[in-house]
């Protein structure tokens, strides 16, 4: 394994925080301090100037970070390589994903990777797109499947397949045998909405502006954490939404739910499987990743 001390020193380099990769690396902040100080103490120098707010990168210390990175890099190619000489894929998979991903896409291919793979034990975690994105940049997730892009120069991105959200109603609404509506139409009806910080709701507001429409001049009545608990919401007649038509497959084909069109919307939007461009993935993630790639939800 790479020497403890330099991987203590490249993290605390990438979290710019003693705490926050005390955090990443499951050691107490004071083993954190005493493996820096070990490091300064065998280079003679020091690596990390550290003040209230953040800590950052002496000029030796950009030197050793960069030597940091390229040993990381050639230890995990190492281990990439053993295991394929192993010719075996196990060990643990931690996915993140977004909530509709995770609740309606994942765990298909989750129960089509252990067929595969038994070996491997598989970890999901969903949340909305910012505690994801969070929890990749922190290295705690292997792979993530989100809605959109994020900025970050430590992301790496690809693009996986299309999804569409859809306005519903329930079937007895006046709207639903009319198949579109006018975009005015909208502001009289209560609207259900995803949480602050969602994907969803950053593709249903851009959306609407397309469509001419303000969200904070729509009656919004409901945000909600949970597609499904929207569609429950929906189908109970508290009001309408719009979420991806991925997330009512069900309810299309048991008439339960009906689609209606916003005339000049467009509610496309891209999945992407992101990961840290630094982080090692292990056969087992590169696996995953390769079954994703192949994937299609429709």
């Amino acid at each position: 394994m790479l020497d403890t001390q330099l991987l203590v020193f490249k993290a605390v380099a990438e979290q710019k925080s003693f705490s926050r990769a005390a955090r990443v690396l499951h050691l107490t902040q004071p083993a954190i301090s005493l493996h820096i100080q070990s490091l300064e103490e065998y280079f003679g120098t020091r690596l990390l100037d550290r003040n209230n707010r953040q800590v950052t990168l002496t000029e030796a210390g950009r030197v050793l970070y960069n030597y940091a990175l390229e040993l990381s890099k050639l230890y995990d190619e190492a281990k990439k390589a053993l295991a394929e000489v192993s010719g075996k894929v196990k060990g643990h998979l931690v996915v993140g994903a977004t909530l509709t991903i995770g609740e309606y896409f994942l765990p298909h291919i989750t129960g089509q990777f252990k067929q595969q793979y038994p070996e491997v034990e598989i970890t999901l975690q969903i949340a909305n797109t910012q505690e994801i994105m969070r929890r990749v940049l922190a290295g705690e997730l292997d792979l993530s499947v989100i809605e959109g892009q994020v900025e970050h120069p430590n992301l790496i991105q690809e693009d996986l397949f299309q999804d569409e959200l859809v306005l519903i109603v329930p079937p007895g609404h006046p709207w639903g045998s009319r198949g579109e509506i006018q975009p005015g139409e909208l502001k009289e009806e209560p609207l259900i909405l995803r949480e602050e910080g969602s994907g969803t709701r950053q593709v249903v507001e851009a959306g609407l502006r397309q469509a001419g429409l303000e969200p904070s001049s729509l009656k919004v009545i409901m945000e909600l954490g949970s597609t499904q608990a929207i569609k429950e919401a929906v189908e109970a007649g508290l009001g309408i939404a719009i979420i991806s038509r991925l997330a009512i497959k069900k309810e299309s084909r048991h008439n339960l739910l009906r689609e209606v069109r916003l005339q000049g919307a467009d509610f496309r939007r891209t999945f992407h499987v992101a990961y840290h461009r630094h982080k090692f993935r292990s056969a087992a993630a590169e696996a995953f990743l390769e079954l994703l790639r192949s994937s299609r939800p429709f």
